[in-house]
């Protein structure tokens, strides 16, 4: 199980949490404009986009590591 520190950086909570800030102010205030809707969603998008792609190099580099550990460089 992970630990709970953990848990509160997770993406998934982070987007949770700021969709239900947007979606509370949306509703008290009808009146603020979708343009600034639209940029928070837009930049917790690009945020999590932009740590999945750093996640999934972090993966490739270990599995290329990996690889290289069991087969050598050159072949004789």
């Amino acid at each position: 199980m992970r630990p709970f520190v953990e848990r509160l950086k997770s993406r998934k909570l982070i987007m949770a949490l700021v969709a239900a800030a947007v979606a509370g102010t949306k509703m008290y205030y009808p009146d603020l404009p979708e343009d600034a809707v639209y940029a928070i969603v837009g930049a917790c998008m690009g945020y999590v986009a932009v740590e999945g792609a750093v996640d999934a190099v972090g993966q490739l580099a270990k599995w290329l590591a990996e690889k290289n550990k069991t087969e050598p460089l050159v072949k004789k």
